[in-house]
């Protein structure tokens, strides 16, 4: 259990290299089934603390973080014999700003623009999505297993696409928040550091009564020193893809994109750490490509990433077959972005060791809702990308932006993509 909000794992080899990091942080103290811990005690002896942890589940169903007083509630969420500390759903701005579990990211959110049952959250940590493309569809009827792919604008949803999910995981593992604290500032967090957040993330996650942890394979990092661990993990995921009763089961693959090569039907998708590959249709690929132009360009920037969340079948040849899809352009750190430039500023703002949100519009398209929110200032500020100055509609809803903020009395950085970064040191933001 030795994971924090950022949920990563204390080993031997990092200690030493970050003994001056976790003095840094060691303020963040957590109380479990009575006892006072320090959070990154908790990260250095995993096994120390099992028993404490497991006790504060049974008898309280919680941690408390005892950053201020009421103590913020904690989700303890186990998974593969490892437990984790999580912020409790929708209340990291419970915290003071100086704690780790403090995070801006379900304030600025396009998940207020689904109706009410697309996404239940119970006080538990817990939660249902309702998604629009079923898991599970009749065999005589495959094609209700297709529809849309990415976001667009209209009134609220009454149920939860692909991308919706994708950003929902994300905000849940709380991957859309950036701090110096959680690295040097310019190192990268990765898909190893990412894919045990977002593998405690599905817990508790349920769609129409099933586990996304039954359900959802999130990709694991690749350990060259045990290449074959996760192959039984897979094999049970694959073996669920089956017929029964005239009803075909559908999962969900969740993993960073290595590379698109063509076949003679479409594209087959490789993803990093993991050896079967995805195939898509001709037609779906280009749904995607249409949805997410800025993650699927050519010309993405160096360092950047795609993530896809994959709604596959398995065909008769045993392959697997993306049946729906979302995928999601990231920086190095794997924080979102809606475009290349805003790749380049996520970059630049972790380099000058800013601590961010970058807040995730889900399948809607929210009026005013900024590119990023540094958190690090009083009150926050907010940071735009003004990309597509030429188009008139893109330069009126800028407009609109300025003078909400205006009225608002909201600090704003801006940055127009035709000129250079503007100084994002922090002294000019406060």
């Amino acid at each position: 259990m030795p994971h924090g909000r950022d949920g990563r794992p204390s080993t031997s080899r990092h200690r030493g290299s970050q003994s001056a990091h976790k003095r840094e942080i060691s303020r963040t103290r957590v109380r479990l089934a009575g006892h006072e811990v320090a959070l990154w005690q908790l990260r250095r002896a995993a096994g120390d603390y099992r028993a404490l942890v497991e006790k504060a589940k049974v008898t309280d169903g919680c941690a408390w973080c005892l950053c201020t007083d009421p103590s913020p509630r904690l989700v303890i969420r186990h998974r593969e014999g490892i437990y984790y500390l999580a912020c409790w759903p929708g209340g990291g701005q419970t915290h003071v700003r100086s704690c780790e579990f403090y995070n801006t990211g379900g304030r600025w959110s396009g998940r207020s623009h689904y109706q009410p049952g697309a996404l239940q959250e119970d006080d538990d940590g817990s939660a249902s999505v309702s998604l629009s493309l079923p898991l599970r569809v009749r065999a005589t009827n495959p094609a209700a297993a297709a529809g849309a792919t990415g976001r667009g604008p209209g009134a609220a949803r009454s149920r939860m696409g692909l991308l919706g999910l994708l950003h929902y995981l994300w905000e849940r593992a709380d991957l859309t928040r950036s701090a110096p604290q959680n690295g040097t500032g310019t190192g990268r967090r990765g898909w190893a550091a990412a894919s045990p957040l977002l593998r405690s993330a599905i817990i508790g996650v349920t769609s129409a009564g099933l586990p996304l942890s039954w359900c959802c394979y999130v990709v694991p990092p690749f350990d060259p020193a045990h290449p074959e661990q996760h192959n039984g993990t897979f094999a049970r995921f694959t073996g669920r893809l089956v017929e029964r009763n005239g009803t075909a089961q559908r999962g969900l693959v969740l993993g960073a994109v290595r590379s698109w090569s063509p076949t003679p039907y479409g594209q087959r998708c490789d993803l990093r750490h993991h050896r079967t590959p995805i195939f898509f249709s001709t037609a779906l690929h280009e749904r995607i490509r249409r949805a997410a132009p800025s993650a699927m360009t050519d010309r993405r920037p160096a360092g950047s990433e795609q993530v896809v969340l994959a709604l596959v079948a398995r065909s008769e040849k045993g392959n697997l077959s993306a049946v729906g899809a979302a995928v999601m352009l990231t920086n190095a750190d794997l924080v979102p972005a809606d475009s290349t430039h805003e790749v380049v500023m996520a970059d630049a703002l972790t380099a000058a060791r800013r601590a961010f949100v970058k807040p995730l519009r889900y399948d809607g398209d929210a009026a005013v809702l900024p590119d990023f929110v540094l958190t690090d200032t009083d009150p926050t500020t907010m940071v735009e990308v003004w990309g597509m100055l030429d188009r008139d509609d893109y330069t009126a809803r800028k407009q609109t932006k300025v003078e909400h903020y205006r009225s608002t009395n909201t600090p704003l950085i801006e940055w127009d993509v035709r000129g250079p970064l503007p100084d994002l040191r922090r002294h000019l933001a406060n």
